[in-house]
């Protein structure tokens, strides 16, 4: 526990960005968690800035993990403050916010991403397909304008790497659960759009 406050103190201490910074922070509390069998994944805004690499900024830090007990003490030890019970968190000094909204992960978790950092420290991103499909059902159920932005800007950033076929074939799922095409054709109308973004 040591070693890793002093990580973060050093992280903080350095000139980076906040991005950089947080993914640190993040690649500590991750390493910690792991010796729970706990498997902490960024998602929500956080990991919009992150496959965006920094268009998108928010200053909280939203996790999904499946260990809450060892969360809560390892966060405690680690200096951080409760706010609001047990979901949110909040370092002073390094000026984080953190909220663990959920246990389970709204997504596949073959999908979820690896991001390798130095030292072999790593941080776990909820999969590219998984958080479009986030915004649009925000965009399409609550009619939020600008998550159809953010949707149609993850797409094209990451248009190769994305899994149409898994993204599509969920918002068939979307639709016969809830009786409701809306998702299905934005994501489909999205896909155009990105596509003629990529080639132009």
């Amino acid at each position: 526990m040591d070693f890793i406050k002093q990580k973060i103190s050093e992280a903080n201490n350095k000139t980076l960005s906040l991005l950089d910074r947080n993914l640190k922070v993040m690649g500590y509390i991750t390493w910690l968690l792991e010796k729970y069998g706990s498997k902490p994944i960024v998602v929500g805004g956080h990991a919009v800035e992150l496959y965006t690499l920094g268009n998108y900024t928010t200053v909280d830090i939203d996790l999904i993990l499946d260990n809450r007990e060892a969360a809560y003490d390892i966060l405690g030890r680690l200096g951080f403050e409760k706010k609001q019970g047990f979901r949110h968190w909040y370092h002073a000094e390094l000026g984080i916010p953190i909220e663990i909204p959920d246990d389970i992960l709204a997504g596949s978790y073959e999908k979820v991403l690896t991001l390798e950092l130095e030292d072999d420290f790593v941080v776990y991103v909820i999969g590219i397909e998984d958080l479009i499909m986030d915004r649009v059902k925000a965009a399409a159920y609550w009619k939020h304008e600008s998550d159809k932005e953010w949707a149609l800007l993850l797409m094209s950033a990451n248009y190769h790497e994305i899994d149409f076929e898994y993204l599509i074939e969920e918002a068939k799922k979307e639709w016969k659960a809830e009786n409701n095409r809306q998702v299905y054709d934005l994501i489909i109308k999205l896909k155009q759009v990105a596509k003629e973004l990529v080639e132009s």
